[in-house]
């Protein structure tokens, strides 16, 4: 997978997770993917999703298990060891929570209003 692909897999998968994501995993997986550190970006979404049972569509299910396919490795590879959703990708993708509906990204709060 090249670059472009890869960013926009990303930016889909976090683009319709919204809120169930949390905020700091959030930040975490832009500031990885800003900096080109595409293992890490697939194995904190990985981690987090799977760990925290975050309920998840078919359709986030495919973009995280493209993510994690990304990288062509061997599980046994120890160079990986320090991504534990990437060596066990399987049973990662096995532990989500998929969902067939859901719950909806929750909408932004309304702007404030300028202070008297």
């Amino acid at each position: 997978m090249d670059l472009v692909r890869f960013e926009a897999a990303a930016n889909e998968l976090l683009a319709s997770l919204g809120d169930r994501l949390f905020a700091e995993t959030r930040e975490s997986a832009c500031t990885y993917l800003w900096a080109g550190e595409w293992g890490l970006v697939a194995d904190e979404i990985a981690g987090v999703l799977s760990h925290h049972r975050v309920p998840v569509s078919p359709t986030e299910r495919d973009l995280l298990r493209e993510l994690l396919y990304a990288f062509d490795i061997d599980e046994a590879d120890e160079a990986f060891q320090p991504y534990p959703a990437l060596s066990d990708r399987e049973r990662v993708l096995a532990a989500l929570n998929v969902v067939s509906d859901p719950p909806a990204p929750s909408p932004s709060p309304p702007p404030r209003s300028p202070d008297p």
